[in-house]
Parts: C-alpha cells; sequence; structure tokens
C-alpha cells in the first residue's frame, strides 16, 4: 500500500481564485525549475503586507450574514457589524484590520524540481520578507526573545517566523502566508485521550466541554477546526492549523480504513450547534461564537487518540501563492463590498443610541461612581484619558508595589485599558487600537485595586473567578471592549495617543490614551455579576 501525504491532499482553492503575480519569473533548466531569490523575498514581503488590510471574502460574508440576521442577539448584531466596518477602513491599506499584527507564519510544500538561485535558504528568504513587510507598514512587533527560562525581551522585528516547508514531488512550491494573532492561537488544545470516547455520545461530550472552554477572548466570531487522531500529536496540531485555514477542504467525507484522512460533515454541524448552545456568542452574547466548523480524522497508533481544537479569530488573515512553470500567481484577496456600509451603520447606531455617555477625568471620580451604577450587559461609550498598560507593565509595578509598598501615582485615578497599539503612521493619532485578552492580568487586580488603582478594567474576553471576586469586592468595573476592530477604534474613537513610562518595553510600554464615545459593554459591574456567566 503506497503512503498517504496529508501535505499531498492540501487544497489552496480553485485556480480561478488566483491571479498573476508581477514577480521575476522562474528559469527553466531541464527538469529543474530555478526560483530568484528576491523574488521569494518580495513574494513574502507583498504577502504579508496584503493580509494586514484584507482578509478572505468569505469572512466578511460571516459578518454581513450576522448582521443581517433578524433572530440574533442586537448585541452580537452591533460586534458583527463594527467588524465590517472595521473591516472597510483596514481595506483603505492605512490601519491593519487587527492591533494584533501576529506571529508571521508561512505553511510551504516545495516540489522536488524547485532550486533556489545561488542555493539560498527558503526559510531565511520568506522571514527576511516578512521582517520588511512588519518594518514598511508599521505592523506591531510582538516576538518575545528569551534571555534565559524566566527572563526575555522583544526581538523589534517581529522575528522569528514559524514557517514550515514540506517536501513534495513535482516543480511546483506552494506557500501559504498567516499572521496569527495571541489570542487565537491561546485557544489551541491538544489531549491525548482514551479510546473509549470513539462512540458518539461519549464523543459528543468531550467536545462539548472542549467547544465550551474556547470562550470569547480569542475574538469570536471562530473558525473551529477539531482534528481527531494522528501518527504523532504534533501531526494533529499540524493539521488542526491547516484546518482552521480551510486547507483540507477537499478531504474525502470517507475512506476505506488504508489511512487516508476524512472530514466529517455531519460532526461539523454538530460542532456548530455546540457552539451556539455555549454562551459567549459573538464576544458580547448571542450564538454566533463559530461561523464555521471542521471535522477531521486521521489515522492513529492503536493505543493512542490525540485530540487537538484549534481556531480562527475574527481576524482570519491569510493568502496564498503558487509558483511554477507558468509563473507567480497570488489568492485574490478583493476588499469587502462598501454597499454593506449603509447596513452596517444602521445596526451600530440602532444598538448604541440608548447607550449613556462617561467622560473620565483625574480631577474627578464622578465618572466612576457613574460606572459603578452601570449593570453587567449595558453599553456605555466611553470618552477622556485612560491608561494602556499590558503585561510586561503589569509585571514591572507589581515589583514596584511589592519594593515600595505603594504604586506610582500616575497609575491611580484612570482606566486601565489593557492594549498595545501598532505604531502610529503619518497623519494618525495611533495605529490599530484594540484590546488584549483581560484574563492574562486577573492575579493583578486584588493587589492593584487595594492600592487604589485598577478600579476600571477595559479587555477583551472573559475574566476568572479571583478578577471577579477582587472586583465585587473593590466596587470596580470591567468593561469589555471589541476584539478584531482595531482600524476602527483608531479612526473613530482616539483623540490622542502618547507614551508615558516604560518605553523600553516597546508596544508594551504604558501610554495615556483619550477616547472618543468608545463602545464597550459592562462585562462585569460593581457587584460582580458578570456576563460571561450563567
Amino acid at each position: 500500500m503506497a503512503h498517504i501525504s496529508l501535505d499531498s491532499l492540501i487544497h489552496l482553492g480553485p485556480e480561478s481564485d488566483f491571479e498573476t503575480l508581477d514577480l521575476t519569473p522562474p528559469l527553466e533548466q531541464g527538469d529543474r525549475l530555478i526560483l530568484r531569490a528576491e523574488a521569494l523575498r518580495e513574494c513574502s514581503r507583498i504577502a504579508f503586507s496584503k493580509i494586514a488590510y484584507i482578509m478572505p471574502q468569505t469572512q466578511y460574508a460571516a459578518f454581513a450574514e450576522i448582521v443581517g440576521d433578524p433572530a440574533s442577539d442586537l448585541g452580537e448584531r452591533f460586534v458583527a457589524a463594527s467588524l465590517l466596518e472595521n473591516a472597510l477602513i483596514a481595506a483603505k491599506g492605512a490601519l491593519p484590520i487587527c492591533q494584533d499584527t501576529g506571529t508571521a507564519l508561512v505553511y510551504g510544500w516545495r516540489g522536488d524540481h524547485i532550486h533556489i538561485e545561488g542555493e539560498a535558504d527558503l526559510e531565511e528568504l520568506l522571514a527576511g520578507g516578512a521582517s520588511e513587510a512588519y518594518a514598511r507598514e508599521k505592523l506591531r512587533n510582538s516576538q518575545m526573545g528569551p534571555l534565559n527560562m524566566t527572563e526575555e525581551r522583544n526581538t523589534r522585528d517581529n522575528l522569528p517566523a514559524g514557517i514550515q516547508i514540506r517536501s513534495l514531488r513535482g516543480d511546483e512550491l506552494r506557500l501559504v502566508f498567516v499572521a496569527k494573532g495571541g489570542g487565537s492561537t491561546s485557544r489551541t488544545s491538544l489531549t491525548m485521550e482514551s479510546p473509549a470516547i470513539l462512540r458518539k455520545e461519549r464523543l459528543d461530550e468531550v467536545l462539548r466541554a472542549r467547544i465550551g472552554a474556547l470562550g470569547p477572548s480569542g475574538c469570536p466570531p471562530y473558525a473551529i477546526a477539531v482534528v481527531l487522531g494522528g501518527t504523532t500529536p504534533s501531526q494533529t496540531l499540524y493539521a488542526a492549523e491547516l484546518a482552521a485555514l480551510g486547507l483540507l477542504d477537499a478531504l474525502p467525507e470517507s475512506a476505506s480504513g488504508d489511512g487516508r484522512p476524512v472530514r466529517d460533515r455531519a460532526w461539523e454541524v454538530r460542532i456548530l450547534e455546540m457552539a451556539r448552545e455555549s454562551g459567549p456568542g459573538a464576544q458580547w452574547g448571542g450564538s454566533y461564537m463559530a461561523i464555521s466548523a471542521r471535522a477531521i480524522r486521521l489515522s492513529r497508533h492503536a493505543a493512542n487518540l490525540p485530540l487537538a481544537v484549534a481556531v480562527s479569530c475574527a481576524a482570519n488573515r491569510h493568502v496564498a501563492v503558487c509558483v511554477d512553470r507558468r509563473g507567480w500567481r497570488i489568492q485574490r484577496l478583493p476588499p469587502p463590498d462598501q454597499k454593506l456600509e449603509e447596513a452596517v451603520g444602521e445596526v451600530i447606531r440602532q444598538a448604541s443610541s440608548s447607550a449613556p455617555s462617561v467622560e473620565t477625568s483625574q480631577a474627578s471620580r464622578a465618572w466612576l461612581e457613574q460606572l459603578r451604577t452601570c449593570a453587567a450587559g449595558s453599553m456605555v461609550l466611553l470618552s477622556g484619558p485612560v491608561l494602556l498598560a499590558r503585561d510586561a507593565a503589569h509585571a514591572r509595578l507589581l515589583k514596584t508595589l511589592e519594593a515600595e509598598k505603594k504604586l506610582p501615582d500616575w497609575f491611580i485615578g484612570l482606566p486601565v485599558f489593557y492594549a498595545g497599539p501598532t505604531e502610529a503612521k503619518e497623519g494618525h493619532a495611533t495605529g490599530s487600537f484594540g484590546p488584549t485578552t483581560a484574563s492574562r492580568m486577573d492575579s493583578y487586580l486584588e493587589p492593584f485595586m487595594g492600592a487604589g488603582a485598577s478600579l476600571v478594567t477595559i479587555a477583551k474576553g472573559s475574566r476568572g473567578e479571583e478578577a471577579r471576586k477582587a472586583i465585587a469586592r473593590h466596587h470596580g468595573v470591567y468593561l469589555a471592549a471589541i476584539g478584531g476592530a482595531a482600524a476602527l477604534n483608531a479612526q473613530e474613537h482616539i483623540r490622542s495617543l502618547s507614551t508615558i513610562q516604560f518605553e523600553d518595553l516597546g508596544m508594551e510600554a504604558v501610554r495615556i490614551a483619550v477616547l472618543e464615545r468608545m463602545p464597550l459593554i459592562v462585562a462585569i459591574d460593581s457587584k460582580g455579576r458578570d456576563i460571561y456567566r450563567a
């Protein structure tokens, strides 16, 4: 029996979805195809630049479906409308789709007749193009390099990239470029299950728990991929990554037991049902936690059963490039239809029309008392100054509190927004601006609130019980912003942005931002009531 390679079954989409990419064509030398080193570097730069601003058309269609669904919750229609408005703004090419411009990933399949001039290293060329794209487009550098087991610093060029090149027979190089944000990556899980779960009822029970645990922190609506089986756990994770991007869509729906992988569409329907019933919806409640699902079954060792779950978030950014004897081709990424703008605007106006306006100030606590009267689930429009601080700044501030028994005065008296925007381009007050995951800062809340700071925090997703109790104890408020609407925030809701402390932390420096009617939902109110808990 012939070996069946998962990589040989990758499907990038129909030929009609591709257009010519204007790069130096390859050189034919007999059965060898020689690719120009500079063309490969430029291909990577173009791809990563493009996906910073434009997503596949299927993503826009999914948002539009939620907006147009009269049975959907108004809160999630507002989120979907905001994500569409965000896409329309980002497609202009100035403000990236999301402030988390992601880890640069490349999945590649290289034919054995493909060669590179000068025997240059393919991974190095692709990484160089990625680095150039991040520098030219002022995309956020999020990669942390280790100094030792417990210390690290920002690499400041968004490298290293995650590049996986597999070998196949033939004279074609196929590449898929992906910008993967930290929030969606953190939703990935891998477990080693007992083969006893290979019963419908038991598998249903296991998957319901896993889908329910995804939560809102990775910026739904998600594309969910479930992969069961695998010759190794690493193969299972690899298949889940590919499936979430739709690259395994052409797998057969059944097989003869010869080891060929299958795609089970009936289980995909069940997974979507599980997502609808899980609660968070498209971030602010409702039923659209997922917009698509993939269920992939792989072969396995008789004693092992890996199970991987992975997601692509609302900022689902990827594009495919191919080169063969016909030349270079890139997947078309048309911008969203401008005709959607009217429907989007109407939903945004309808949902926010009754939301109270709140203006922050260091000179008065009236805004805090106003927020304390707002019940969980209500929307507010927040204006005025807020502090921006993320993980590294919180860790440094905790050391200060432990050493000096107090926090700096500048950290007390304003809401703390967990955010790290992209660098501002000329003519803009800020780069793309959006929230990071709230739960990563949960352990800081009690000590900081006890010292009079962080009484109001702004982020995305749910918080743990430790944080909820601290908020209730100190009569604080947690406000959730929309994850994945960073271009919209930058254009419509940020008056100014300036760095005030810890500049050495790069994108994690402490800043002060002045907001302009930014829509936020009271996720945990001053009594500890939480929209993410039944």
